[in-house]
């Protein structure tokens, strides 16, 4: 009987730990999945914006293509950390925040530009 009453208890920690510890898997799986999809959100961006600019440059429409970028990045909710222009090519790198603490933003780096025909 001295046995039994050291016992008691026993299950409810067990269970608690149980659900601590699920706890814990799903946000970490949760944290993970918002960073693949910021991740991609990113590389969607940053080409959308990379190819516009350049083809701003290569068709002349404006003077200015990174302006151009940074307009797009920032209409589909991302900013512009850096842009510049290497001969015909444009070559920039976008940032998205993410909701996760530990990663608090995802960059990504695109490059577009006109490819000789030959």
């Amino acid at each position: 009987m001295m046995r039994a009453r050291f016992e008691e208890g026993s299950g409810t920690v067990a269970g608690a730990t149980l659900v601590m510890v699920t706890a814990v898997v799903l946000a970490l799986i949760a944290s993970i999945g918002n960073v693949m999809l910021c991740h991609h959100k990113a590389r969607s961006i940053a080409d959308l914006a990379a190819f516009n600019a350049a083809y701003a440059l290569w068709n002349a429409d404006t003077s200015q293509p990174c302006a151009l970028a940074e307009h797009v990045a920032s209409a589909n909710g991302a900013s512009m950390i850096e842009c510049e222009m290497q001969d015909d090519d444009v070559r920039l790198i976008i940032a998205v925040t993410t909701q996760v603490p530990l990663a608090p933003k995802v960059t990504q780096e695109a490059r577009a530009g006109p490819i000789a025909c030959e």
